[in-house]
């Protein structure tokens, strides 16, 4: 049985306190990563329990308290990840916001602030990640998006704007990465059952929530543990050749 390593390796990940960013850090614990520098803007009692789990697995865990959509936060992390262990291999990128509105609903403080959390901390990782990356020749950038980036979804319309902007940003990054040996990949999740998504789902009607889940194929909400595997895939030399793609983890979710 072939096994998944990313021993000797260290990694970058942004909003792993819970839900999918947590389940994404377990499986690069899972995968023997050495080290992990976490970037969440608050820790709490959430983020002492990934860290601790983390540290069980043997893996070094530093944590920044720190917004990911501020330039500094993210340069002093990336700092931190290559003075501990002299390189940074590994970036994923989660962090992220969302708000049930719609065009007339949404404000301008609104849209700029989820494009900040959802874009901009990921043009941060790649821009500042990639001066290491290049240096080594070599590293692995997996950001979130969302079907929503896809489908223009129906959270709200900055959100699968911000999504899409994900996209672009992966195939644009990672053609001018890829001759130092960086790939650059997105992972788009459908409907996975995390706190934020059920907090969305318990603002619409029953109506809604069912045409919602009628939607998808497989006749099951996701699991966050699902999208860690593929963007575990993505980060490690099983997707030595995937660069520039978005891997889609919807269960059949067509819309």
């Amino acid at each position: 049985m072939f096994e998944v390593s990313l021993k000797g390796k260290v990694g970058l990940i942004t909003g792993a306190s819970q839900g999918i960013g947590r389940a994404c850090a377990y499986k690069l614990g899972e995968a023997d990563i050495d080290g992990l520098v976490i970037v969440d803007l608050a820790k709490g009692e959430a983020g002492k329990e990934t860290q601790k789990t983390l540290e069980d697995m043997n893996v070094d865990v530093k944590y920044v308290i720190g917004d990911a959509s501020s330039e500094d936060v993210i340069k002093g992390a990336i700092d931190l990840a290559v003075k501990s262990w002299g390189h940074l291999d590994v970036i994923v990128n989660v962090a992220g916001i969302s708000y049930m509105t719609n065009l007339e609903t949404t404000s301008f403080d609104q849209w700029n602030k989820v494009m900040a959390v959802n874009l901009r901390s990921v043009f941060l990782t790649m821009k500042y990640g990639s001066e290491q990356m290049k240096k080594q020749k070599s590293g692995s950038i997996v950001s979130m998006s969302s079907i929503s980036g896809v489908t223009g979804g129906s959270t709200g319309p900055e959100y699968g704007a911000s999504k899409a902007g994900i996209i672009a940003l992966t195939k644009f990054a990672a053609k001018q990465l890829g001759p130092y040996n960086i790939r650059v990949n997105a992972v788009a999740p459908g409907t996975i059952g995390t706190d934020m998504i059920k907090r969305n789902y318990s603002k619409l009607t029953n109506e809604q929530r069912q045409k919602k889940l009628d939607a998808i194929y497989m006749k099951r909400l996701g699991n966050p543990a699902e999208v860690g595997k593929a963007v575990l895939f993505l980060a490690s030399d099983m997707g030595s050749y995937v660069s520039g793609d978005t891997l889609m983890v919807t269960g059949a979710r067509m819309s």
